[in-house]
């Protein structure tokens, strides 16, 4: 029901979808400028000497060897890449003052660039609420303006959060990666998917309730995700089950329709499916805690009425 109904929204309020899209582009502009100008001198001569060595080139040669039935160009292919990932340890060593500095100034970026990013989904959250509770629509800009402080502390704990939650993932499923890269590229490869996946489908399912307890509710940031652990718990396999499908799906999506419209597409396709996973969120959290809500003009759902399941 919960996905049904995020859907009717979702088709209801399809205009903040549009306004969330120049949102975000613009952000990424400026967020891409700033990293570029910043970066790019930082790491110009590293940069150099990776291309000299042609690294992409070697990977690409030895996953065609991978699909063909050749076993000694695969070897031959295999050892050639071997060579040039001991010329590219050289030269990360070499570079290494740069890298660190670089790395920390990405983490900087990041940090910044999830900071506003989440500023702008916090406001969708509260669109959403203020539609499905009493069917009232408030525009986008002013919603940024009036939840900056409330957007603000959630998007700084949220964005300290995932940037621990996501080093820690990106090293075990870089651990992971060498460990079965040995054996088979591609199911390194396959297996190192399926674990990003998973990793987001569970911070998903952990987080979903987190923004619905503080624009629904107005609990602080931190007891909303108290409160959002606690419906997590409650209905864990559910959310963490159907996230993990979205996601695969949405991945799948994004390609396919990346591929047709050479790009354009997939950009929009994750605009929709950043709205329509906040719009979910809220619905689950409503059938939580047993609200009352509009679907649309016309129709007013209660939770309470049928047993309370996602």
């Amino acid at each position: 029901m919960a996905f049904k109904h995020s859907l009717s929204i979702m088709s209801a309020r399809f205009s903040t979808a549009y306004k969330l899209f120049l949102f975000l582009i613009v952000l990424a502009l400026i967020a891409s400028a700033v990293s570029v100008g910043i970066l790019f001198p930082t790491l110009a001569d590293f940069i150099e000497q990776v291309e000299e060595l042609q690294v992409l080139k070697s990977i690409g040669e030895y996953a065609k060897t991978i699909f063909g039935d050749q076993p000694e160009a695969q070897a031959s292919a295999y050892a050639h890449l071997e060579e040039v990932y001991g010329q590219f340890l050289a030269i990360i060593d070499s570079n290494s003052f740069r890298i660190n500095l670089a790395i920390v100034l990405a983490i900087l970026l990041y940090f910044v660039f999830v900071l506003f990013m989440m500023w702008g989904m916090y406001s969708v959250s509260d669109i959403m609420h203020n539609y499905m509770s009493s069917n009232s629509k408030f525009g986008f800009a002013s919603n940024l303006i009036v939840n900056f402080v409330r957007a603000m502390r959630y998007a700084s704990l949220y964005a300290l959060l995932s940037l621990v939650y996501y080093a820690l993932g990106v090293f075990a499923a870089w651990l992971l990666f060498i460990t079965v890269f040995k054996v088979s590229a591609l199911l390194g490869c396959m297996i190192t998917l399926l674990v990003f996946f998973l990793l987001t489908a569970l911070r998903s399912a952990l987080f979903a309730g987190w923004v619905p307890a503080m624009v629904s509710d107005g609990m602080t940031a931190r007891a909303a995700l108290v409160e959002s652990f606690r419906m997590a718990k409650a209905r864990f396999s559910s959310l963490l089950g159907w996230y993990l499908a979205y996601y695969v799906l949405i991945f799948a999506a994004t390609i396919l329709i990346g591929v047709v419209t050479f790009g354009i597409g997939s950009v929009f396709v994750v605009i929709v499916s950043l709205l329509h996973a906040r719009i979910f969120d809220m619905v689950v959290y409503y059938r939580y805690k047993g609200k009352r809500y509009y679907v649309d003009v016309f129709n007013v759902i209660d939770p309470t009425i049928k047993q309370r399941t996602i």
